[in-house]
């Protein structure tokens, strides 16, 4: 890349020569090939950038962010909160010690966490941390 830069500094201010136009051409080129050798390593990752950046802009398709966050919000996203506790091997006492501290209200134990974060303002991925946090203590 310096190479280039240097050459192309060369032509700017007018002392061009052969052996100058050769190293650019020869920089510039390996420049395309190095471009090109990253794009087939990252092809998956450029995939998913390539597929988000159309995402944004229609209308009905989800954009995702972080797949594996999406993954674990979409997998216990529709559980109740009963499902919830056998996920994490809880018991409602300690349910109800973590939304205790965390001033989240729930009606009963057949409530999804989507609905409980919609009724408390709290993003469900939020409340799915308060538990995982507990558990780690």
């Amino acid at each position: 890349m310096f190479i280039l830069s240097f050459t192309a500094y060369e032509f700017y201010i007018g002392s061009i020569t052969v052996d100058s136009i050769f190293l650019h051409k020869v920089a510039g080129i390996a420049l395309l090939v190095v471009t090109l050798i990253h794009i087939l390593i990252r092809r998956k990752k450029l995939k998913k950038l390539t597929q988000e950046f159309f995402n944004i802009f229609s209308q009905n398709k989800k954009v995702t962010l972080d797949s594996d966050m999406d993954r674990l919000l979409d997998s216990l996203e529709p559980k109740t909160l009963k499902q919830v506790c056998d996920t994490f091997n809880l018991d409602t006492k300690e349910l109800n010690e973590i939304f205790s501290q965390n001033n989240i209200s729930y009606e009963s134990l057949e409530q999804t966490l989507k609905e409980i974060s919609k009724v408390n303002s709290f993003k469900t991925f939020a409340i799915i941390v308060k538990i995982i946090e507990y558990k780690a203590n």
